[in-house]
């Protein structure tokens, strides 16, 4: 207990999934957890776990300086920020829809742009800090079916690497990282499978694919597999961690295709 004692933590994505884990997870180990989203929280959860609920759209750069301000003012300082928010959509490279596209930047990559650059200060001001950003196994594993996804998430790890580096050259006291997880059992996958239905006839797949009916499936993980990495990820002790990528995915980020 205590391994993030009294540290004021932003969660963004928090009310349901990988981002309730980890709010209730950085809750539970002392750290006053500022947990947002655009959905709706469930009030009696968020009372038992004693975290504080706020309205998030992540795309919306006011809505993040707003925030930000808003969490300076009531708790006097900001030590750990995660980019968990994020949006899905089914669809090959030939089959993809612009809108959908676009949805997924705004939310994925802009999401932690702007998460990121009201946070950076707000952390200089309370002497450092460690911002966790949320990426995927698809930001190297050429999930093809998911091909907008794997750009976002690739990007969102391509700037997790960027921030890092301007806070150690500028010694600024802050640390970035990306988590990788592979398949979770969280409510998003839930619509992952009712799109993948939906769509399956429209988009190119090989009789192998690994969403084809009858397909062998990896063992999903809890989002407490999650949750524990970003814990370690805030508190102190990855003082010497930054710029990392950490994978938790069973090794289904580097199982060999069957490709004939």
């Amino acid at each position: 207990m205590g391994r993030v004692q009294d540290k004021v933590v932003i969660v963004t994505g928090a009310s349901r999934g990988l981002g309730w884990a980890d709010a209730k997870m950085l809750s539970r180990e002392g750290a006053r957890v500022v947990a947002t989203d655009v959905l709706d929280f469930d009030a009696s959860s968020s009372k038992e776990f004693d975290v504080d609920c706020r309205h998030l759209d992540v795309s919306k750069e006011q809505a993040w300086a707003d925030l930000v301000a808003a969490v300076l003012d009531d708790y006097g300082r900001l030590d750990g920020l995660v980019n968990n928010a994020g949006v899905l959509h089914v669809a090959d490279p030939v089959n993809f829809d612009l809108a959908e596209w676009r949805h997924m930047c705004a939310v994925n990559i802009e999401g932690v742009m702007l998460g990121c650059k009201y946070a950076l200060p707000a952390m200089i001001g309370s002497g450092g800090g460690s911002i966790v950003n949320m990426s995927s196994i698809a930001a190297r594993s050429g999930l093809y079916f998911y091909s907008g996804y794997c750009a976002s998430k690739a990007a969102v790890a391509a700037y997790t690497r960027a921030v890092a580096v301007y806070c150690a050259q500028n010694k600024l006291g802050i640390r970035c990282n990306s988590v990788h997880p592979g398949g979770i059992d969280t409510p998003i996958n839930l619509n992952i499978a009712a799109e993948l239905g939906d769509r399956m006839d429209q988009m190119r797949l090989p009789q192998n694919s690994p969403i084809s009916p009858g397909a062998p499936q990896m063992r999903m993980g809890e989002p407490d597999d999650i949750a524990y990495a970003v814990l370690y990820l805030i508190s102190d002790e990855s003082k010497y961690m930054s710029g990392e990528e950490l994978y938790l995915d069973n090794t289904a980020s580097i199982t060999a295709a069957v490709v004939e």
